[in-house]
């Protein structure tokens, strides 16, 4: 995957981060489009039925030139539909199903690939615009839901036009557009004065998300599966749901910026120490850690340690990941903790003391005023090093703490 950049429009430019979104994605071949679920798609490029990956392949790279390039639909259908074509992925062919019943198999055709090119494309503008949001979100902290006000307007969306929700509010989790097949919808983002200008006033779905199950039939194995589908209940006596079409109750934004933090601690392994460090320094105090923040999803590259810190615990790994799990336990014992303090991570595993507990643990300790505790732990394999504890060190604090003077006294060479 590139390097993501910022996201900056400028006329006659394309959006960088929808093409990072877009291209960030592996290969994946599933027959149904359920099969592969949710967050999933913004980790995989998948179109349902295509069974070959040159086909896929086929598909994916005409989008992405789309999006660099900005060709439109009709040079999509264009330059795709004879490839499609001479590869025998056209038209309809009947096919046996798991229960020995032949069936018709609708595979491409100018409706199919006009919902492919839509949905895909709007799918990569919205993350790349999310990105954008959140890294001015500071400015603008209240974004508004915006649908198109036409006939093909579904109910659900109508209601939810014009209302205000923060950026790091739950409806996000769910309810950032694209909300189904050809959602049409977008987010725009508001300051303080701009609130007030137009008189707009703020919603919580804190206590209105609501959740519901329902029953999804794979046409091609005959199983009938469960999934979740989300929707927010509009306050008010009526309770009317705004629902998310199944399999999109999910941000595309964050659940893309997972995946681009996954290949970023890949990279990071292979950096040199000054950079690596310096890269997640950089990423630990900026938008990004603020977006992972609000909705975890995968782990954060929070610190590296050098090499020998890492040989000390038998790691052939040296980027110390955040797990979500981690983290809400981290917001449960330490909600003192700022982002100020994660920030910090790499500085104290640099600078601080280093006192090692067994052979897969090595606490970092900063003894001095506003410093910190920071706990590494390697896999049982070493092949992964996480952050398992970090909190804030009072003055004097590690002199009197009886922990610390037991493993002080444990390490190789020590005299006390």
């Amino acid at each position: 995957m590139p390097e993501v950049p910022s996201l900056t429009y400028a006329i006659g430019l394309p959006p960088k981060d929808a093409i990072a979104y877009f291209e960030a994605k592996g290969y994946t071949v599933t027959f149904n489009w359920h099969d592969l679920w949710q967050e999933a798609h913004a980790r995989a490029f998948t179109v349902a039925g295509v069974a070959r990956l040159d086909v896929l392949e086929d598909i994916r790279e005409a989008l992405t030139a789309h999006l660099k390039e900005g060709k439109g639909e009709f040079r999509f259908h264009k330059q795709l539909e004879p490839t499609l074509r001479s590869k025998g992925w056209w038209g309809k062919r009947t096919e046996t199903g798991a229960d020995g019943k032949p069936r018709v198999v609708r595979m491409g055709s100018p409706a199919r690939l006009r919902l492919i090119f839509r949905q895909n494309i709007q799918t990569a503008y919205m993350a790349g615009r999310y990105r954008q949001m959140h890294e001015n979100a500071e400015a603008r902290p209240f974004w508004q839901y915006v649908a198109v006000l036409d006939s093909k307007t579904r109910p659900g969306h109508k209601m939810l036009h014009g209302r205000v929700f923060r950026h790091d509010d739950p409806f996000w989790h769910s309810h950032y557009p694209p909300n189904g097949w050809g959602c049409r919808c977008r987010v725009r983002a508001l300051s303080p004065h701009r609130m007030e200008k137009e008189g707009l006033t703020t919603e919580s779905g804190a206590r209105h998300m609501v959740t519901q199950q329902r029953e999804v039939l794979n046409r091609h194995t005959g199983e009938v599966q469960t999934r979740p589908v989300t929707g927010y209940r509009m306050p008010g006596a009526d309770g009317a749901i705004a629902w998310t079409d199944l399999g999109f109750s999910y941000n595309p934004g964050a659940a893309g910026l997972a995946n681009m933090l996954g290949e970023g601690i890949r990279k990071l392994e292979g950096a040199t120490h000054p950079v690596a460090a310096a890269t997640v320094r950089r990423l630990a105090s900026g938008e990004t850690f603020t977006a992972w923040q609000a909705k975890p999803e995968g782990d954060f590259p929070l610190a590296v340690l050098r090499g020998e810190d890492a040989a000390r615990i038998g790691a052939t790994s040296t980027v110390a990941r955040l797990s979500p799990e981690t983290y809400a336990k981290q917001c449960r014992h330490h909600p003192e903790l700022t982002q100020a303090d994660y920030a910090r991570a790499q500085d104290v595993v640099e600078q601080g003391e280093r006192l090692q507990d067994g052979a897969k643990n090595l606490l970092f300790l900063l003894d001095e005023p506003g410093g910190h505790v920071v706990v590494v732990k390697a896999t049982q394999e070493g092949d992964e090093l996480f952050v398992t504890s970090m909190r804030r060190l009072s003055q004097g604090e590690a002199r009197r703490n009886s922990e610390v003077r037991r493993l002080r006294k444990k390490q190789p060479g020590s005299d006390r």
